[in-house]
């Protein structure tokens, strides 16, 4: 599995080591969170959520590393779900 020990944050755009802070993983989006700032997935919007689990895929199938996307199921239904309102919002606009 290829996970980097140093990390960027999404929202301050620092990087931290996610061992040596011990850094919590949330429990809703499945990303570390910032020990300086606090922030995760969460705090982004479901179209920059969207790009990131997008990326995360992408990269990790790339890789072939066995990534477990389990990790980010919740936030990814999340998505989906905004995703599947704003296609028949549209759909009823027509």
């Amino acid at each position: 599995m290829c996970s980097p020990q140093e990390v960027c944050c999404f929202i301050c755009y620092k990087t931290f080591d996610k061992d040596k802070t011990r850094s919590k993983k949330c429990s809703l989006c499945g990303d570390f969170k910032c020990p300086l700032c606090g922030g995760c997935m969460c705090n982004l919007t479901l179209g920059e959520q969207r790009v990131v689990l997008a990326m995360i895929k992408t990269y990790e199938k790339m890789l072939d590393t066995g990534y477990n996307f389990k990790q980010h199921e919740k936030i990814e239904k999340k998505v989906r779900k905004a995703l599947q309102e704003k296609d028949s919002f549209k759909n009823k606009k027509k």
